[in-house]
C-alpha cells in the first residue's frame, strides 16, 4: 500500500472533441450564417421575383409554403452534419454554399413584374447602366436555376458521406479555394450584370447595325437615315398603289412607329403607313391579281396573307366593299421614334390632308 492516494486514481479521460471544434475560419462563419440564409434568401426572393406585379400576389398567397419548404430543404445537409458533432462547414460545402447563395441573388434579380401594361422592368436592368434584353435575362434565370440545384445536390451528397465517415476535409486548401470565392462571386455577379449591357448592345437591327453603333451616331445623322428609309418604304407601297389607281389616295396612317419590344430592351423603331382608296361605283379591283403580280416580281407570302417584298417590308392590300386599303409596316432599326420625330420636326396636320397619286404620299 501506498501512502499517497493520488496514485491510486485513475488519469482523467481526456474530453472527447468534436470535428472542428476549435475552428475559427471562414467554415465555422459559413456555419453560423447558413440557417440565417436558408430562411432569410426565400423572404427576399419573393418579393424581387414579384417585382411589384401580379406575380407578388401569388408568390406572397403561397409563402407560407414555399418558405419553409425552401429553408428546410436547405437546412437538411445542415442538420446532417451537425448530428455527427460538426460545428463548421467542411471545405467543399463552403465554396458550394457561395456558389449556390450568389446564383439564387442572380437568377432572382432577372424576371420582370408582369402587370396588366407594359412590364416592370427587372431589377437587373435597374442595376445596368445600359439596356439589357429579357432574352438575356432569361438565359442567366435558367443558368442561376440550374447551378442552385447542382449546388444543392452536392451539397447535400458531400454531408451525406462526410456525416456517415467523419471525413475530415483538408482545411488550408479549401479555405483558400473559399476565400476566393467569397470574394470573386460578387465581382462576377457585377460581371454578369455589365455584360447583360454588352451583349444587348451588340444586337443587330434589320439594317444589320448594332444597337451601340447607332447610339454612337448624331441624332440628326439618326433622323436623316431614318428620313431616306420612309422615303423608300413609301416607294415600295406606291408600287403597289400604281397597280390599283393612278390618284384618289388618302393617307390614313403614316410615320415612324415605336416598335421597341421587351425582349430587345433597346429602342427601336419602324416605319407605319397606310393609305385609302374609294372605288368608283360601277368600277372593281381584283386584289388577287395584284398580289399575283407582285408575287412575279419576286415578292414573297408574309403572314396572315400579307406580301413581303424585297426589303423586308409586310405590305397587306384589303379590300372593304368599294375601299380598298394598303399599308405596310417595315423592319425594325435601332433608335428611339419620339427623338426622330422630334429631330425631323414632324408635326401631323391630318385636317389638311388631301388625295394623293399613287407615287405621291406626305411627309413622315
Amino acid at each position: 500500500m501506498t501512502d499517497q492516494p493520488w496514485l491510486l486514481q485513475s488519469p482523467p479521460a481526456p474530453a472527447r472533441r468534436t470535428p472542428n471544434a476549435d475552428r475559427r475560419d471562414i467554415h465555422s462563419l459559413t456555419w453560423v450564417v447558413w440557417p440565417w440564409v436558408n430562411w432569410l434568401l426565400p423572404v427576399l426572393a419573393i418579393f424581387c421575383i414579384g417585382n411589384n406585379g401580379w406575380a407578388l400576389l401569388a408568390l406572397l398567397l403561397f409563402s407560407p409554403v414555399l418558405v419553409p419548404a425552401a429553408g428546410l430543404l436547405g437546412s437538411l445537409p445542415r442538420f446532417l452534419l451537425r448530428r455527427s458533432g460538426r460545428t463548421a462547414t467542411p471545405g467543399p460545402i463552403t465554396v458550394l454554399l457561395f456558389v449556390q447563395w450568389w446564383a439564387v441573388i442572380t437568377g432572382m434579380i432577372t424576371p420582370a413584374g408582369a402587370t396588366d401594361g407594359r412590364p416592370i422592368p427587372a431589377i437587373m436592368q435597374g442595376l445596368s447602366p445600359r439596356p439589357i434584353s429579357s432574352d438575356y435575362l432569361s438565359d442567366v434565370m435558367l443558368v442561376a436555376a440550374g447551378i442552385v440545384v447542382a449546388c444543392w445536390i452536392a451539397v447535400l451528397a458531400i454531408a451525406s458521406v462526410t456525416a456517415s465517415r467523419k471525413h475530415v476535409w483538408a482545411s488550408k486548401r479549401w479555405t483558400v479555394v473559399a476565400g476566393v470565392a467569397a470574394v470573386g462571386l460578387p465581382l462576377l455577379f457585377v460581371a454578369t450584370i455589365w455584360l447583360g449591357g454588352a451583349v444587348t448592345a451588340q444586337q443587330r437591327d434589320a439594317a444589320g447595325a448594332t444597337v451601340a453603333e447607332v447610339q454612337a451616331q448624331p441624332l440628326s445623322s439618326q433622323a436623316q437615315q431614318a428620313l431616306e428609309r420612309h422615303d423608300r418604304a413609301q416607294a415600295q407601297l406606291s408600287l403597289v398603289r400604281g397597280m390599283i389607281a393612278g390618284d384618289g389616295w388618302q393617307a390614313s396612317m403614316r410615320g415612324f412607329g415605336d416598335l421597341t419590344t421587351f425582349a430587345e430592351g433597346a429602342d427601336s423603331y419602324g416605319v407605319d403607313i397606310a393609305f385609302r382608296y374609294d372605288v368608283p361605283a360601277g368600277d372593281a379591283v381584283d386584289v388577287d391579281a395584284v398580289a399575283a403580280e407582285l408575287r412575279q416580281r419576286g415578292w414573297t407570302d408574309g403572314e396572315r396573307g400579307a406580301l413581303l417584298d424585297p426589303d423586308g417590308n409586310t405590305i397587306e392590300i384589303d379590300a372593304y366593299d368599294q375601299t380598298i386599303v394598303v399599308s405596310l409596316v417595315s423592319p425594325r432599326w435601332w433608335g428611339d421614334s419620339d427623338d426622330l420625330n422630334e429631330e425631323l420636326g414632324v408635326y401631323h396636320d391630318d385636317s389638311a390632308a388631301e388625295p394623293y397619286t399613287y407615287d405621291d404620299w406626305p411627309s413622315p
